[in-house]
């Protein structure tokens, strides 16, 4: 047996159905009552078919017997009962407000789910971007390209999560923060008096339905054209009149009694009575007052800064300013929400701002953009990681005022520390690409940039000579070897030069790998391995070594 019941606690709900016996497929159409699935419903085990907004309403009859009519037609057994009995307008507000206070709980949970989401994602395009620490950039041809460009797509992915899951979070933070706006608007007394007059209004319209009435149209000469006669209502149309007045009843009754209390609390009732032509009123917004022009039954003309003026309704009125010698200071609409001193305070929810965590994605945009540099297979342009940074850095034993170079300087990594330790860097770099993006650092200690080929720099190019050479060299076919013997050339007599090479200067037998070795021990240098994991994080798992070698004698 399926049951379409509809009171006014529970609103039009349809009882006796379960899942896949397709009575949601019938009654789910217009044509039959356009009925709802409520899944909230559903999850504490309640009737989950129903009709939106049915709750402390007047019965749709006609959806009701639509349903009824469609179910009967595919062959299920139907009852309709309806209980259109109004609930106690207080009561109503009451169980409104319960709910709105679920629903801004729920809002915020599912904000702060999103908000979670984000900063997971957040936090995994972070991991992702060492991989592209300091703008690593992508070696055109080199084995590290393909994994280079799959992890900028990771990062890529992660960071739109992130974005999405940012916005929906402070999105939903937003409606929670929202609720309840409605509901303390109209327990205002302003609009409490506008429901009134509104409530009444219908009243009489729904008395003279009920009665009948004849509407006469005249002709140009006040002369009949034709009577339209309306019969009393009857049937469904009578039983739906009778419950809605009925309802309204208690709306009035209700509100008239917050409306007293408002009054009692200083509220003033604007109207013909207490509103002047010359009076400054206040309206619509806080804080423009303008003179009254004229006064009418239900509004007033005031000046305003067009050539027409202002028709405002006495409802809409915040404040009167008032000459006379009967209202001689200001009268405003209390600021709180509703009269305290009501028979029934109006229960509505209380503001709250609502505020869930916001990612803060413009370091990660920053290492996007930085990511996109591309440079050719034979630059070896992988950069020198944070670890490595650090571990030169204290070989180096720098000191303030120091004038340190740092040749092949790609990003900076070196000459960026160095500079952080009070030191004057000097920097050379082979492509321009990377040239510029030192350039735009803008580091106080990095005073001097050539572009070049190092190899083809000379120290006579530089006024004097340097106190540390901090380097991270090309590797392949033997260049950092090169690169290093040449920048001993810059070194001043009690310099030091701390290089990154490949571990190949430690066991290869070539002539030129022994060579560079005897070099390293008749200076009086060192070389230690690096761990093994060292570039890992530029896209290469070449095995290094930190060589120190301080300058040749004199």
């Amino acid at each position: 047996m399926i049951t379409i019941r509809h009171t006014h606690e529970d609103g039009t709900l349809i009882h006796g159905t379960s899942k896949g016996d397709g009575v949601f497929e019938i009654v789910r159409k217009w044509e039959n009552g356009n009925f709802r699935y409520f899944p909230s419903m559903a999850r504490q085990g309640l009737p989950c078919i129903g009709l939106r907004h049915s709750r402390d309403q007047v019965a749709d009859r006609w959806a009701i017997n639509a349903a009824a009519k469609a179910l009967r037609a595919a062959g299920f057994e139907v009852e309709v009962e309806i209980d259109d009995t109004p609930r106690d307008r207080a009561k109503v507000l009451e169980d409104k407000a319960e709910r709105l206070e679920d629903r801004r709980d729920a809002l915020e949970t599912k904000a702060n789910r999103h908000a979670s989401a984000a900063a997971a994602a957040h936090d995994r395009a972070d991991q992702i971007s060492e991989r592209f620490a300091g703008g690593q950039p992508k070696i055109l041809g080199h084995h590290s390209q393909r994994r280079y460009e799959v992890d900028q797509k990771r990062m890529h992915a992660a960071m739109s999560k992130s974005v999405r899951e940012d916005k929906a979070a402070q999105e939903i933070a937003g409606r929670a923060s929202a609720v309840g706006a409605n509901m303390r608007y109209s327990a205002k007394p302003s609009v409490t008096k506008r429901r009134i007059d509104s409530a009444i209004n219908e009243i009489k319209r729904i008395d003279r339905d009920l009665a009948g009435y004849t509407r006469r149209h005249l002709d140009h000469h006040g002369n009949p054209l034709f009577i339209d006669k309306h019969e009393p209502a009857s049937g469904d149309h009578r039983e739906r009149l009778l419950a809605r007045r009925a309802q309204l009843e208690k709306q009035l009754e209700y509100d008239r009694a917050q409306l007293e209390a408002a009054k009692a609390a200083g509220w003033i009732e604007w109207g013909p009575d207490n509103v002047h032509v010359g009076d400054l009123v206040e309206y619509w917004v806080r804080g423009r007052k303008r003179p009254v022009l004229k006064v009418n039954k239900k509004t007033i003309a005031v000046q305003s800064e067009y050539s027409w003026p202002d028709k405002v309704e006495f409802s809409k009125i915040l404040s009167v300013e008032c000459p006379h010698e009967d209202m001689s200071v200001p009268v405003t609409e209390p600021p709180s929400a509703g009269p305290v001193t009501a028979p029934h305070p109006s229960p509505t929810p209380a503001p709250r701002k609502i505020q869930v965590a916001k990612v803060d994605v413009d370091e990660l945009t920053a290492k996007i953009a930085a990511s996109i540099l591309e440079v050719p297979r034979d630059s070896d342009a992988f950069f020198s990681p944070p670890a490595v940074v650090e571990r030169v850095l204290d070989a180096a034993e720098l000191e303030s005022g120091m004038l340190v170079l740092e040749p092949s300087a790609g990003n900076g990594a070196l000459a960026k520390a160095a500079a952080a330790e009070g030191c004057e860097v000097h920097c050379v770099e082979r492509y321009p690409v990377l040239s510029q993006n030192l350039l735009d650092l803008d580091v106080a200690g990095i005073v001097g940039l050539t572009t070049g080929d190092f190899l083809e720099v000379t120290p006579d190019q530089y006024p004097t000579k340097f106190d540390r050479v901090l380097m991270n060299p090309p590797f392949s076919k033997g260049q950092d070897k090169q690169h290093v013997t040449h920048a001993l050339r810059f070194l001043k007599p009690d310099g030091l030069l701390v290089a990154v090479m490949s571990s190949g200067v430690t066991h290869r037998q070539n002539k030129h790998t022994l060579a560079f070795s005897d070099l390293v021990w008749k200076r009086g240098g060192h070389i230690t391995p690096l761990p093994d994991n060292a570039f890992a994080i530029s896209g290469t798992d070449v095995r290094t070594v930190l060589v120190v070698i301080p300058a040749p004698e004199e």
